[in-house]
């Protein structure tokens, strides 16, 4: 037994041995893994121990757990887990049906205006996932413009109104449905035709085939759309709140039991409830559904769609279809109009008041969720690429894994993502960050090139005197001991290792090893002289006041996020780039430079309270990138699967290396998907809230957390106005796109997979 484990650990290290040849390739793999470590598996593994534990404390407690059994508590409990997981069952079902016959009406029974329907059937996915919900309110509601105006239905007690499961599931099914749509759709234009012309030659009626061939064979996109449902249902958290009524659902639990009783235990204590069926649902999708291994589908059709012309079959499916887009239109609708309405159901008359309070109020959430949105969207488009052409062109142990987990940031709710996030960085994640350094460790010792001995020696001297610096010197200089100061001394030892690396590197390679090890340098001066023109600047708005305050105060906290990027992230990427340049110096000046490293590595990377990002704008964007990561891999990974790899072959048969051979030949091949995914990235950052309510500031504002808040005080009127801002802007990133792609009005359909959730 322990000679077999010898070997797979000998195997496994070999492995990361070839990749680790090419130490770009080697940082693409490091990089990637320790994002979705820390900000995926992290964050889980502290909900699951923190439903366990007290907060604060190391006490055991199973109180939230015994709830269950205890008959004080236990018809409570079991009545919510039962609404939850009926929620669940009915949204999944009907959204799936939805999707189903607006898919086989657009692709089957020649329907007219294909494209104004297909966008219309793709609206809720780029609104605000609540923005039904207020439509529905105003419409259906118990002061409904229809309800009440026009059909006077007096709702007293007792009388069935749109609050309760059945309004919930009704919102959630309109929600959701494009998913299913887009599956369905998917697989209905990539069946081969053959099957059911063979069938129709046989006799058999139209009718039949779609009961006999056409159903069994998007079985697969049945259950795959059923399971993603499934779970969107769970995660939701915008629309229980605003229609659930009486009846009480997992995700609300979760939030009043945040931002209601302040109690993270039994916060993470029902976030362990409900991870458990939302994470099976999730394996269950990916393992299972996901093969299709008995689906007849050879990517484009051999023939023309078999398109049914039959009355009895043509007619209900456009019949249904067209109410349901109809009633999509109206509900959006509403939102517009009630946007430029003075009161809802009181004075319909025409206004801009709503717009005027919304940009006044709310102009630094607006400017603020934009940002980073934006800045947020490269960063999960380029480590979506990264993972994909690991996963898929490279392999080694792991692999799997590191897909599964990548994929799981849009998988779990976003109500548990968000609690993750506070109790895992409301304080330093030391642990987590021990690990990743030891990772990165473990990579610059293979880049040493000396005798074993001698480099661990060399390894332990450098992390002596850096944990050292970080133990001591707070006790020396007191008070003074802050990130800035931290950055100050780590700037003056990153010079003097530029210095000494410049002169130890190989005469031909020195310009570039000053170059690289210039980037540090920069970072840290940024980080140090940052504040100083940033605070002249938001000083200097605060002077001006009303909308210019805002936009200037604005703008110097968008600076800052650029020149204080946490000290941390500049000391892994000073041992990344030492191990760089390691290959570039005299064996002799390896051994020196490899101590100065280690030493300038730990102090950023331990030194004050590194990564307690609860409150900064990092943790907001950490969010959205776990959220929307998801949707750029699986792009990738369609993308590089459909490219011949004899084509990156050649490239490194002809002497280039990884990255030369992904920048010049994989990344223009793969550009499509790639800013397709950066674009729905954006999407879904402008209109994600479960992630991220609890992550808010009043320094860093976010939109759909606004709109929320003036829901919940009775600003029906001035929350349409934030929906409609919200829409207008992720309307005008899109068009941006498709006219940066020189396609306008064209429509790629993709098969979606369990990353490709609508965020909530």
């Amino acid at each position: 037994m322990a000679s077999n484990w010898r070997k797979t650990a000998l195997r496994r290290y070999s492995e990361f041995q070839l990749i680790g040849r090419d130490p770009v390739l080697m940082l693409g793999l490091l990089i990637s893994a320790s994002f979705v470590f820390l900000f995926v598996v992290w964050p889980l593994l502290r909900v699951v121990v923190q439903g366990f534990f007290v907060f604060g404390t190391r006490v055991i407690s199973l109180e939230y757990f015994a709830r269950y059994i205890d008959p004080y508590f236990a018809r409570h409990n079991w009545y919510t887990l039962r609404d939850t997981m009926t929620m669940g069952l009915a949204t999944a079902t009907g959204g799936t049906i939805l999707g189903f016959i607006v898919a086989f009406t657009l692709v089957r029974c020649s329907y007219p205006f294909q494209r104004v329907s297909h966008a219309l059937s793709l609206i809720p996915t780029i609104s605000p996932p609540f923005a039904i919900a207020i439509a529905v309110i105003l419409l259906f509601g118990r002061a409904g413009l229809i309800t009440k105006d026009w059909l006077g239905i007096n709702f007293a007690l007792g009388v069935n109104d749109i609050y309760g499961l059945d309004g919930l599931v009704l919102v959630q099914i309109i929600t959701f449905f494009p998913v299913a749509y887009l599956i369905i759709r998917a697989m209905l234009e990539r069946l081969d035709p053959a099957m059911e012309e063979a069938a129709q030659s046989l006799g058999a009626s139209k009718l039949h085939i779609l009961r006999t061939v056409t159903l069994p064979l998007l079985v697969p996109g049945f259950a795959g759309s059923f399971l993603l449902l499934f779970v969107e249902s769970l995660a939701d958290l915008g629309n229980p709140l605003l229609l659930t009524g009486t009846r009480n659902v997992l995700s609300t639990e979760i939030f009043l039991a945040v931002n209601g009783e302040y109690n993270q235990q039994k916060a993470a204590a029902l976030s362990l409830v409900l991870l458990i069926p939302t994470l099976t649902v999730f394996i269950v999708q990916r393992y299972w559904v996901s093969r299709r291994s008995y689906v007849s589908i050879t990517g484009k059709p051999t023939g023309g769609q078999l398109q049914i012309k039959e009355w009895y079959i043509r007619w209900p499916f456009i019949i249904l279809t067209s109410l349901s887009l109809l009633l999509v239109a109206v509900l959006y609708a509403a939102i517009a109009v009630g946007s430029f309405t003075r009161l809802w159901g009181v004075d319909f008359s025409f206004t801009l008041v709503n717009y005027a309070i919304a940009f006044n109020r709310g102009m630094e959430a607006i400017l603020d969720t934009t940002f980073l949105s934006a800045i947020t969207t490269p960063i999960a488009g380029v480590l979506g690429m990264i993972i994909a052409f690991l996963v898929v062109r490279r392999q080694f142990s792991g692999k799997e894994g590191l897909d599964f987990v990548s994929n799981l940031g849009a998988a779990v709710p976003g109500t548990i993502l968000g609690i993750g996030f506070i109790i895992a960085f409301i304080g330093p994640p030391l642990p987590a960050l021990i690990i990743i350094f030891g990772a990165f460790l473990l990579y610059l010792m293979g880049r040493v090139q000396t005798v074993r001995a001698g480099k661990w020696l060399a390894a332990a001297v450098g992390l002596g005197i850096g944990l050292g610096l970080v133990f001591f010197m707070p006790r020396l200089i007191g008070e003074w001991w802050g990130d800035w100061y931290i950055a100050v001394l780590a700037l003056v030892l990153t010079i003097f290792l530029l210095l000494f690396g410049v002169f130890s590197a190989e005469r031909k390679n020195r310009r570039l090893v000053l170059i690289i090890l210039l980037a540090p340098i920069i970072g840290l001066l940024l980080f140090v002289i940052g504040p100083f023109p940033t605070e002249w600047l938001a000083t200097f708005g605060r002077s001006l006041g009303g909308m210019g305050a805002k936009i200037v105060t604005s703008m110097a906290d968008w600076i800052d996020v650029f020149t204080q990027v946490p000290l941390p992230a500049h000391g892994l990427l000073l041992v990344a780039i030492g191990g760089y340049v390691m290959g570039m110096f005299k064996p002799k000046r390896q051994l020196p430079f490899t101590v100065i490293l280690l030493a300038i590595g730990v102090l950023l990377v331990f030194a004050g309270k590194p990564l307690a990002l609860v409150g900064t704008s990092y943790i907001i964007i950490a969010a959205y990138a776990v959220r929307s990561l998801p949707a750029s891999l699986r792009a990738g990974v369609a993308s590089l699967q459909q490219i011949d790899p004899a084509i990156e072959e050649a490239s490194t048969s002809l002497g280039a290396d990884a990255q030369i051979t992904f920048r010049r030949v994989t990344l223009p091949l793969i550009a499509p998907a790639f800013l397709a995914g950066l674009i729905f990235a954006f999407a879904r950052h402008m209109t994600s809230l479960s992630a991220i309510i609890f992550l808010t500031t009043p320094k860093w504002k976010i939109l759909t957390v606004l709109i929320l808040s003036e829901v919940e005080q009775g600003g029906m009127n001035i929350a349409t106005a934030y929906a409609m801002i919200v829409i207008v802007i992720v309307l005008v990133a899109i068009g941006l796109f498709y006219l940066f792609m020189g396609r306008v009005f064209r429509t790629d359909y993709q098969d979606m997979g369990p990353g490709d959730l609508k965020p909530n």
